[in-house]
């Protein structure tokens, strides 16, 4: 096989991989570079002119990609930057899937030239998206200065465009980045209906993610691609049903054993070790203290599944990593973690579920998390709702959550003159 064979033989779709082709491609770039260019500029130029068969502009710039071939990054830009029917048209689900690893591999460091595509309103708004995930990458690499960056996104947050899933990518890239200053942004964008709220939940889920670090997902792209990877997708003639369907059984049953999942009280014995750590027999410690007021509310190992997802707040920390008591003392904290408890959505079947015990739960939370929230008033002499959340909130505003409270109560509640009448000084 020579290169003028394999060009030709991948230069029209096929059902098949042309597993050959591209291994010999792979093996001779620089014979292979100005051709797979040179199809990059065939299809900018003319992108319905080329006819719905041509494929090779499509593996050109997965092989782009792969070489890490800066001369092609204008060009692959200028093919992004097309109409978006165009783009659709040339690259269909790959705008999704492979784009932004393809332009940051490429990427010749022109920082202007991104931000110029990603903030252009004109360009397919998933493409767009990408060039976040590019640029955000840079920034991780140390390639993107830090206050440059965020000023680019604010400026993107504030810029009075109509919704777009840029937008939500822009509020993943703020949680991504752990940049925790910028979380009012994440605020105004919710609070002007600008995201979609299944694209990373409400804004208490965003304060999850802005804190929480993942191996797994540490990049926004990846940092090598092989165009060989597209013989997995669905354009080609493989058949992994029997393999889907065995995932999707193990995903099925994991989910069932987590809604299932029943937490077992272990009855502990009066000369059992005290399971407070104290060292000493349960009978001299801990057995005859008054159970505190969380635990009357629900077990602690229920409480701990709820709070799996709440930002760690212990004393193992990594350099470089953005924790909670760097923004709030412990208060502050403590009050917000009783507030999750009460509002935080609980996970099971329906049929399971008993909205009177999860009714209990919440006010019982809420009301504990009321009495630290008027000390707190009182001590700091706050005077207005917005005083406490610009200093103290941090998963919600205090009307998230204060003005649910009296419904819970009961007129005759002796909480409940206090909280209508806390609601009625501080909104003021």
């Amino acid at each position: 096989m020579n290169m003028s064979q394999a060009i030709d033989n991948i230069t029209y779709i096929s059902r098949t991989f042309p597993q050959a082709e591209f291994d010999f491609i792979s093996e001779n770039p620089d014979d292979a570079l100005p051709i797979l260019r040179e199809a990059i500029g065939k299809a900018v130029e003319d992108p319905h002119g080329i006819g719905k068969d041509y494929q090779l502009h499509f593996y050109a710039m997965f092989f782009l990609g792969q070489f890490q071939d800066k001369e092609s990054f204008p060009k692959l830009i200028e093919m992004v930057s097309l109409p978006a029917e165009d783009l659709e048209y040339l690259i269909g689900d790959a705008i999704t899937s492979g784009l932004s690893d393809i332009l940051y591999n490429s990427c010749n460091g022109d920082i202007e030239l991104l931000k110029r595509t990603a903030s252009n309103t004109e360009v397919n708004e998933f493409a767009r998206s990408g060039l976040l995930d590019v640029m955000g990458q840079l920034y991780l690499d140390g390639n993107l200065d830090e206050k440059e960056w965020k000023t680019f996104i604010t400026g993107c947050i504030h810029s009075g465009e109509d919704y777009s899933y840029f937008y939500d990518a822009l509020q993943s890239m703020i949680c991504g980045c752990h940049f925790v200053e910028l979380l009012p942004e994440v605020r105004f964008l919710q609070d002007n209906e600008l995201i979609d709220p299944m694209t990373m939940g409400n804004y208490d889920s965003c304060v999850d993610a802005m804190f929480k670090y993942r191996e797994y997902n540490d990049r926004f792209c990846k940092a090598s691609i092989r165009a060989d990877d597209l013989k997995n997708w669905a354009m080609y003639e493989n058949d992994h049903s029997q393999e889907n369907r065995d995932v999707g059984r193990k995903l099925d049953s994991l989910l069932k054993k987590e809604l299932l999942h029943q937490t077992k009280v272990h009855k502990i014995g009066r000369n059992d070790p005290c399971p407070c750590g104290s060292g000493k027999k349960y009978k001299f410690c801990c057995m005859n203290k008054p159970a505190s007021p969380l635990d009357v509310i629900e077990p602690e190992t229920e409480r701990s599944k709820l709070l799996r997802s709440y930002p760690y707040t212990g004393d193992d920390r990594q350099e470089g990593r953005v924790y909670l008591q760097d923004y709030y003392d412990e208060d502050a904290i403590e009050t917000d973690r009783l507030v999750y408890l009460g509002l935080m959505h609980r996970t099971g079947f329906i049929w399971n579920r008993n909205e009177g015990q999860q009714e209990n739960r919440c006010r019982e939370y809420l009301k504990l998390a009321f009495s630290r929230f008027e000390k707190r008033v009182e001590s700091d002499h706050i005077m207005s709702f917005a005083e406490y959340d610009k200093k103290h909130s941090i998963h919600y505003y205090c009307a998230d959550w204060i003005d649910r409270l009296p419904g819970l109560l009961d007129q005759d509640d002796e909480m409940y003159d206090r909280v209508r009448s806390c609601c009625e000084r501080l909104k003021t």
